[in-house]
């Protein structure tokens, strides 16, 4: 186990999700700026780093998750026109979190890359 695995609880959920991509893209959304529920989902689903579909229920679910872990912070929002809205941030927590997927992907990313090298070298070129 890694160490950032074994001090929050959390990165161990996101290594073992790491594939999905969802928390992932979500904490790199909110890194960005607050953003409420809704307008995650359509950022989702259009930055193609997902592989999975992002419908409504399965973000909220990784954003309460995400929130009681202590990588994203919620407020409700009022506004003149219209119904009440959450707003989502990241925390502190959420940063590091975030730096923490980075780790990961990029340790894929190399292994992937030296697999498929291999593969030219051995298989293909065989």
């Amino acid at each position: 186990m890694k160490e950032e695995e074994a001090q929050n609880p959390a990165f161990a959920y996101i290594a073992g999700r790491i594939d999905k991509m969802l928390v992932p893209t979500l904490l790199y959304i909110l890194a960005n700026k607050p953003a409420h529920g809704y307008g995650l989902i359509q950022m989702v689903n259009e930055s193609g780093f997902s592989e999975i579909e992002a419908d409504p229920a399965t973000i909220y679910r990784n954003l309460r998750r995400m929130e009681e872990d202590g990588l994203v912070i919620s407020q409700w929002e009022t506004e003149n026109n219209g119904p009440a809205r959450r707003a989502y941030q990241l925390s502190p927590e959420g940063h590091q979190a975030l730096d923490y997927c980075m780790q990961l992907i990029n340790d894929k990313v190399i292994r992937m890359q030296a697999f498929l090298e291999q593969y030219q070298r051995e298989v293909k070129e065989s």
